[in-house]
């Protein structure tokens, strides 16, 4: 049994995540992703040079690109393939980002938020944001590579709850585990009086990544939110309410999906072949997140 004190350990969470000497640094091949990321002469050859230093992350890449939802299969037979063929310069470099930077962190990898199910969910919102992103009648609303970034950082708070407390979030693993059934943002706020999505605020913003990243992270439960990119935190959480399938994954149940789409320039019909196709692939995503967890 966990006994604590609710508001004096929010209150010692948040002042330790405010203090960046205390935060996991941002790995130096991260630091080299951002830099090409930013780098308005940047080429494929660079971007594969750091991908296949490490040869999970080459087998990972590999992986996602040979899922049936591309069609290459087999015919993917070195990174070079999967980045020219499939995945983009772009894509291929944001999901190197986000497994390396996953990578810092340690965590158990079975129970609802395992390592396994944080990386299926991570994976799964991603995919489905960039796809919505692309149907936007506005395009340039936002950046579809933001906000696949979003999806995959969306979930990163609990990567570092967990080393930070690891006998709190063994609780947290553990009865978020038994009552599928709730809100696991619920679950964690009653409990410890804050949750993943301000933690992992707390994260990016100590990370310097970019604002988008940031206020999408904190405002996810909130589609109601009409601040600076305002339409990066609608995205994020309508690819999280088709996902779950219910107005209920997000603190505004009384704002209807339909209306989110609207504002986004989003038809009904196409989010509804999108969510299709992208739950049609979750035991592929499952499968990747099972690899990238060894």
């Amino acid at each position: 049994m966990l006994v604590l004190n609710k508001l004096e350990f929010s209150h010692n969470l948040r002042r330790t995540l405010q203090h960046v000497s205390q935060l996991p640094p941002l790995p130096e091949t991260t630091q080299a992703l951002l830099e090409l990321r930013n780098d308005p002469n940047a080429n494929i050859e660079r971007l594969i040079g750091l991908i296949e230093k490490d040869p999970s992350l080459t087998a990972f890449i590999m992986k996602y690109a040979r899922m049936s939802i591309f069609g290459y299969g087999e015919r993917i037979s070195s990174v070079h393939h999967a980045i020219t063929l499939v995945l983009g310069f772009n894509t291929a470099l944001n999901l190197t980002l986000c497994t390396i930077s996953a990578g810092c962190f340690k965590l158990p990898n079975d129970g609802a938020l395992g390592r396994i199910r944080i990386w299926s969910q991570a994976l799964t919102c991603a995919a489905l944001s960039s796809e919505l992103c692309q149907k936007m009648a506005d395009k340039h609303l936002i950046n579809c590579d933001l906000a696949y970034l979003n999806g995959l950082f969306h979930n990163f708070g609990h990567l570092l709850f967990g080393p930070l407390y690891p006998r709190e979030f063994s609780f947290l693993n553990n009865l978020v585990s038994r009552h599928p059934e709730h809100n696991a943002r619920i679950l964690q706020l009653h409990t410890f009086g804050i949750a993943y999505d301000t933690i992992g605020m707390y994260l990016i913003k100590a990370w310097n990544l970019p604002e988008e990243i940031m206020i999408a992270v904190a405002e996810q439960h909130f589609p109601d939110y009409s601040g600076n990119h305002a339409a990066y935190v609608k995205l994020i959480a309508v690819s999280k309410r088709l996902l779950s399938n219910s107005a209920n994954a997000d603190g505004c149940p009384g704002l209807e999906t339909v209306t989110l789409l609207k504002e986004l320039g989003i038809d009904e019909s196409d989010a509804k072949v999108a969510q299709e196709r992208i739950c049609g692939m979750q035991k592929e995503f499952l499968v990747i997140a099972e690899e990238i967890s060894e």
